[in-house]
Order: C-alpha cells, then structure tokens, then sequence
C-alpha cells in the first residue's frame, strides 16, 4: 500500500532546513565524511572522463571536444542521484543512532538501488530537454543564432549587442518551473526510492504530486536554502581572499591548500544541509511516524539552531 501524501504547512520548509543544518550533532564524521568522499567520487570520475581532452591538447577538434564533454557531464548526472541516495542512507542512519560510516556512501549498490536511482538522471535530462524546447520556442530561433555571435566576439574581443528573447516572461517562467521541478521531483524521488522502496515510476509520479500538494512548504524552503548558499558563499569568497595571501605569504602552496580546505568545507555542508532537508521533507510528507529517530534524540528540537 503507497504512503499518501501529506499537506505540510508552509513553515515545515523552515524547520527542514534548521533539522538539516542542526545534523552532525549525531554522528559527524560519518555523514561529513560520506559528503567529502561523494565529492571526491565526482572529482575522480570527471578528471577520468575528461582525459582524452588533457591528453589531446590543442590537437583535439571540437566535435571530440564537445562529444568528451557531454559524456562527462552525462556520467555525473547518472551517478549523482546514486551518491546523493548514499549520503542520504548515512544521515538516516546517523538519525536513528544506528551504526554508519562514510563509506556507506555506496549503500545504495549494496541494497540494489543504484539502478532506478541512476534513472532519476535520465529524467532530469527529459526535463532539460523539455525546457530547451520551450526555451527555444520562447525566444525565437534568431535568438541562438545572436547569442552564438555574442560569445565569438566576446572570445575575440568585438562588442556584440545582447540577443532579445521574443517572449522574455516566458523565458523566465520556464526557466524557474525547470529549476523547481528538477529539484523538487529528483530529490524528493531518491528517498522514496531508497527508503520507500518505490520503482522509478512511482516515485517520480509521487515527489510532481508532492512538489505540487506542498508548494508553498517546497517554494519556502528552497528560497531560504538559495538565499544562505548564496550569503555564505560570499562570505567563505571573503574569508579566501583572506586566507591566500595569509598562506602564500609562508609558502604559495600552502596558500592555495587553505582555500581548496575551506572550500571543501563549504561544498560539503552545502551539501549535508541540502540532503538533510530532503530527507527530513520526504520524512514530513511520506514516511510513516514510526522512522522517526529510535534513539533518545541529541538534537535541538525543531525550531532551534545550533552552532
């Protein structure tokens, strides 16, 4: 029998995002951990897939070239979504005080699940090619064309005047409901795949009529999320500029070793808050009352942020 779909109020969109930055109070090293190595995973297999580009230099083509890259760019998106359920298994694992590693990461290959999470990857890429279709009906077909001429001068160094979309509300529309659905359905979709134990179908039929039910709770945490990407992002921007003369000024590796340290750090709680909030989102929405947290919680309550 499927789980039904739960009306939340708007301010669950809040208490996910304080739950999700209030994680690590459990068991830091494991879910900090499996978000540093989830990193490491796409670095690896990016640097693997665009070898051929390194190798080839200046003598590679551009259609081998941009073949290389859509590869590349394909492979990450197929194994994102399993990386992602692996990070997600280890904060619920932690949730429930039960025993997990960073190498738990790769649950999801243990428990079979890897398949029908890889999949998600190919519905995002239906959404994007979705959205480009639109797009490309939106702003006209002399619009890419203009664009295209706009990035050769710019390369070159000739002022272009900017490209105008015939229909730029439009364009703006279907760009924020792009952006919207491919997160709100792939996300919400990996949980219900990996802890619900639906197939691919189901579970993306399921997070659209979620992302539907629940947008305002959706809207407001994804704003708030976006919003403290952004302030701390320019703040860890800040404090880099800070920290690579202060390094280089001992030695200029050590500078640029500070900055790649902090912005690990930064991706990796980007990251940890972002599946938190999923989990606790498909928790509210989903899952039954009974996969709340079995251990006596260490937690601040909801509503409380910790340092």
């Amino acid at each position: 029998m499927s789980q039904p779909i739960r009306k939340v109020p708007l301010t669950h969109g809040a208490q996910w995002l304080i739950r999700a930055i209030n994680l690590g109070t459990r068991n830091p090293r494991a879910i900090f951990g499996a978000a540093l190595l989830l990193i490491a995973v796409l670095y690896l297999l990016l640097y693997l897939f665009t070898m051929p580009l390194r190798i080839g230099g200046n003598a590679i083509s551009m259609d081998s070239f941009v073949t290389t890259l859509v590869v590349a760019v394909l492979a990450a998106v197929l194994v994102l979504p399993v990386l992602l359920g692996g990070l997600m298994h280890v904060i619920r694992e932690a949730e429930n005080g039960r025993p997990v590693r960073a190498r738990d990461l790769f649950a999801p290959v243990r428990l079979h699940k890897a398949v029908p999470l890889a999949l998600l990857g190919l519905v995002q890429i239906a959404l994007a090619l979705i959205c480009g279709s639109l797009l490309l009906w939106a702003t006209g077909l002399d619009f890419w064309s203009q664009y295209q001429d706009m990035v050769r001068g710019a390369i070159t160094g000739r002022i272009t005047s900017a490209p105008t979309a015939e229909q730029p509300a439009l364009v703006v529309l279907v760009q924020l409901i792009y952006y919207y659905l491919s997160t709100a359905v792939v996300l919400v979709s990996v949980p219900l795949i990996m802890f619900s134990g639906l197939g691919i179908s189901d579970a993306v039929k399921r997070s659209f009529g979620a992302s539907l039910w629940n947008l305002g709770s959706y809207l407001f945490a994804a704003m708030l999320f976006m919003f403290g990407v952004m302030v701390c992002g320019l703040l860890v921007s800040a404090a880099a500029l800070l920290l690579m003369p202060l390094g280089a000024a001992i030695s200029p590796v050590l500078g640029q070793l500070l900055v790649m340290v902090l912005f690990a750090l930064y991706g990796m709680t980007v990251l940890v808050v972002m599946c938190g909030a999923c989990y606790f989102a498909w928790r509210d929405v989903f899952a039954h009352n009974d996969d709340a947290p079995t251990a006596p919680s260490t937690l601040a309550p909801p509503g409380h942020l910790e340092a």
